[in-house]
């Protein structure tokens, strides 16, 4: 393979095996390979389906710059990126690990978000976003959340990525389960407290409803068999939205709090 051949040339890297990692654009490879000083490493292998690698690698390499917290890049060119392994536990996997208390990770999860938010503003007070929040984009080492998958950016305001990251929590299964308002609760006024610290200025609480929905509906869209309950729900929560009853917005769980 082309990608093991530049890993094994530039990095002087033996890869002992690998496997193919899930992945709905690209093909990603989890490796395992040995150094020539006998030292065992894992690397992230990212193949490219379009010559776009350039372009991802140039923002995880800026974001690394700025002290966020993203994979360090060992190699790449148009077709591929290789970068260091995050050895940690996926937000969907935290989602439903009852060992773990919640207010160990939200809150990291928070200020990581916040980070990516305050170091990329712009002065429409627009910065960057992911456009991708798939949970499994998120990885938490037990100290810090680190941010994977870059592909997809766009800017816009922060409330943009809160709405639309509590969509991907309340719709990931088990689906809307209260705790994961209060989880959704939590994420949002953590976030809210650092950015009134910071800007001495409040969230906009009915554009992370807006988003919310819009991320909702965009599910509907790609997910045929469950469309008519995520329609339903985006109803209802449409209609408490529109009744300004936010409860979810400040509702805590007793394993959610601060």
């Amino acid at each position: 393979m082309e990608w093991m051949y530049k890993l094994e040339k530039y990095l002087k890297v033996k890869v002992l095996d690998y496997h193919q990692k899930k992945s709905f654009r690209n093909k990603v490879y989890l490796v395992n390979g040995v150094n020539q000083d006998n030292v065992r490493l894992r690397y992230i292998v990212k193949k490219y389906v379009t010559p776009t690698a350039e372009n991802e690698a140039f923002i995880i390499k800026s974001l690394r710059n700025r002290g966020l917290f993203v994979p360090q890049i060992n190699w790449y060119d148009n077709h591929l990126i290789i970068m260091e392994y995050i050895d940690g536990i996926l937000l969907t996997d935290l989602l439903i690990n009852t060992n773990i208390n919640y207010r160990d990770w939200v809150n990291h999860l928070a200020r990581w978000l916040y980070h990516l938010h305050g170091t990329t503003k712009q002065a429409d007070s627009n910065c960057l976003c992911k456009a991708d929040l798939n949970l499994r984009n998120f990885i938490f080492t037990g100290e810090n959340f680190y941010g994977v998958d870059f592909e997809e950016v766009c800017y816009h305001s922060p409330e943009r990525d809160l709405g639309g990251l509590c969509a991907f929590i309340l719709d990931n299964d088990p689906m809307f389960e209260q705790w994961k308002f209060s989880i959704c609760s939590l994420l949002i006024n953590t976030y809210n407290k650092i950015y009134f610290n910071t800007n001495n200025g409040q969230l906009d609480y009915q554009a992370i409803q807006y988003y919310l929905l819009e991320e909702l509906k965009a599910a509907a869209e790609r997910r045929i068999k469950q469309r008519p309950y995520l329609l339903a729900k985006i109803g209802e929560l449409g209609s408490e939205f529109e009744k300004k009853q936010s409860w979810w917005l400040n509702e805590t769980d007793a394993r959610c709090t601060i």
